[in-house]
């Protein structure tokens, strides 16, 4: 039933839907007039009922055109131009009003319904034959020569209408192809937006949980072969450096959790909360660090939160891999960068073959923070000569207040 209405209100287009109603209503104001002018000469009811009949099924051929006559729309226009003589034989004394009121809206829809120039002028041409016809056969040809002032007045009116409504319409299929880019451009920032948030969050995870479990493990290893050599002492040490390394990841994941839920402009101290991570490391593997940290500017909290966590995979890293005797951590500020070195006298890797060694995803992940925050960043290692992290980061001076 909806979809019956729509066809009865609305042209159908291959771009757009055009409506109906300014035609409909010429139709209404065209049968209202002739009523009024038969009402002066004292029409009789039949005449009435029939030009009512006549002019209901002019306007329901035009409601349903697209469905009754398809494609045929020359049969439709030959159909409606024998219903407008039909209408002036019943109605002889308003044959004017009839001709003037429905023969433009017929031109109008031929110029409407087909895109070829040649149809259109032939379908006009119809109307205008019967409209020329009509008034020599009722009044003679001087009326013909009283009504051609009208006539071409009447043709210019509809083509200077029909210029402008297919700009609006031109407009309009324009307005909609655009929207519907639009659309599907947000589609694909929405998709691009969910797949970042996603790798996002796996880099958070695999940054706190991941790595604390992994720390945690590594200090319940050290307490069981403590136990077996029968280190008691020690192994109370380790688990109680186990107790404060799992709150410590606790806390880390709640940091994670209130970061997805919002933004914090709280200040926080650079030196140290590395420092912090120096010390977890230390209490984890037991490697002495040497760390130089000259920072003075204010950094945005994406920058900070970023780098927080390239120096900690960074330092896991070396406690689960490196077998290293000693650690390097080397932060420096330039003028409009931040240069970090994180580095080990482990056995290193090739770099080449980093894509086939188990468990690299630490690296891949301090590489998507480094991009993240339009970094750079170098990986030199060979086997048995450790390895070092070389990170560049970008700054701008005030950026603390950037909510990047």
């Amino acid at each position: 039933m909806k979809n019956i209405l729509r066809l009865a209100f609305v042209v159908d287009s291959d771009e757009t839907g055009l409506s109906k109603m300014p035609i409909i209503i010429g139709v209404i104001l065209v049968y209202f007039a002739v009523i009024f002018t038969q009402a002066i000469y004292k029409s009789s009811f039949v005449s009435i009922f029939g030009f009512t009949l006549a002019m209901a099924l002019h306007l329901l051929m035009y409601l349903f055109f697209d469905r009754i006559f398809k494609n045929r729309y020359w049969l439709y226009f030959v159909v409606q131009g024998a219903i407008i003589l039909n209408c002036i034989v019943i109605m002889r004394e308003s044959y004017e009003v009839i001709f003037l009121g429905l023969i433009p809206m017929l031109i109008f829809q031929s110029i409407v319904v087909y895109s070829n120039t040649i149809k259109a002028i032939v379908a006009s041409s119809f109307f205008y034959c019967i409209f020329c016809g009509t008034i020599v056969t009722l009044d003679g040809w001087r009326y013909l020569i009283k009504y051609i002032p009208i006539l071409m007045l009447i043709n210019t009116a509809i083509r200077a209408y029909s210029a402008i409504f297919f700009k609006q319409v031109k407009a309009r299929i324009q307005t909609q192809k655009v929207l519907k880019e639009l659309e599907f451009a947000y589609e694909k920032v929405e998709e691009l937006t969910l797949a970042n948030e996603r790798q996002r969050m796996a880099r958070d995870l695999h940054d706190t949980l991941s790595q604390g479990l992994a720390g945690v493990i590594m200090q319940l290893e050290a307490v069981d072969a403590n136990l077996n050599k029968g280190n008691i002492n020690r192994a109370q040490e380790i688990v109680q450096k186990s107790m404060e390394h799992a709150r410590k990841t606790l806390a880390d994941s709640r940091l994670v959790i209130d970061d997805l839920r919002f933004k914090t402009n709280e200040e926080i101290d650079f030196t140290k909360k590395i420092e912090n991570e120096i010390l977890a490391f230390k209490a984890v593997s037991n490697i002495p660090v040497s760390e130089n940290i000259k920072i003075k500017s204010d950094i945005s909290y994406n920058k900070f939160k970023h780098i927080i966590y390239i120096v900690r995979e960074g330092l896991n890293n070396i406690a689960k891999h490196s077998k290293a005797k000693n650690a390097l951590i080397k932060i420096m500020e330039t003028e409009d960068e931040i240069k970090i070195n994180i580095a080990d006298d482990g056995i290193g890797f090739e770099v080449s073959n980093l894509d086939k060694i188990y468990g690299h995803y630490g690296l891949l992940g301090i590489t998507e923070r480094v991009h993240a925050i339009g970094g750079k960043i170098e990986i030199k290692s060979k086997k048995r000569s450790g390895t070092n992290v070389c990170v560049v980061i970008p700054i701008k001076k005030g950026e603390i207040n950037e909510n990047e």
